[in-house]
């Protein structure tokens, strides 16, 4: 399915699954929701993005392959089709950022993997408080997903603050250099997760959700990727 969308991308960019916000710029942000699917001020922060010239294709995955909006969904992802849309975006010459969401970050990095090693390398991923484990109690350590090998990926990791994961993110990002990444942190202060689509958010959470574009473009300036 997703092979078929990448093919003729323009032509079905009105799925309600997928969008494409086109733009002139060199780079191409590959947005991936979270198992909760894509909220109001994400897609409002894709289109500035595009408006900013960072061209953008916005997949729900759970949507795609009408699968419930459940964490343990990500686990029925076809990896080949996701491994196809990572290739497609490569042919397009612009410079490739990966950005998922919560536990959409599992399909993600394990489609990456299955890519060769010289068409993994250019890329750059970008994961907000990646939920990468496959069982997680609050007194013991965590038993993470396996990943499959991501030598070559650079990896960074944007982990609110004030969220569950904050407490086993050292334990994350060991796990994701064991498969091969390179893995960075960035801390984002006084933030939830989700914290731009939050029922009840502070003052803070709605003035950052309100610059989460301005913050995708920040981290992937600064990251250090081919």
């Amino acid at each position: 399915m997703l092979l078929m969308l990448c093919a003729s991308f323009g032509a079905r960019a009105d799925m309600p699954d997928t969008q494409r916000f086109p733009a002139s710029g060199e780079r191409l942000l590959l947005w991936v929701a979270s198992e909760y699917g894509r909220d109001a001020s994400e897609l409002a922060a894709a289109r500035q993005l595009a408006a900013r010239g960072v061209e953008v294709w916005s997949l729900d995955l759970l949507d795609a392959y009408f699968l419930p909006p459940l964490p343990a969904s990500m686990e029925s992802v076809p990896l080949a089709d996701l491994a196809q849309w990572l290739q497609a975006a490569r042919a397009s010459g612009k410079r490739v950022t990966l950005y998922a969401v919560g536990r959409a970050a599992g399909p993600l990095l394990r489609a990456a993997a299955r890519l060769p090693a010289e068409a993994r390398a250019p890329l750059c991923v970008l994961l907000m408080h990646p939920n990468l484990y496959a069982s997680a109690e609050a007194l013991a350590d965590p038993v993470y997903l396996d990943l499959g090998t991501l030598d070559g990926l650079r990896v960074r990791v944007l982990q609110p603050r004030r969220a569950a994961g904050t407490l086993w993110l050292t334990g994350l990002t060991e796990q994701l250099a064991v498969s091969g990444a390179a893995v960075e942190v960035t801390m984002l202060e006084n933030l939830r997760e989700g914290f731009w689509a939050r029922e009840e958010p502070t003052e803070y959470e709605i003035a950052e959700s309100g610059r989460l574009a301005e913050r995708l473009i920040q981290e992937m300036e600064t990251q250090t990727c081919p």
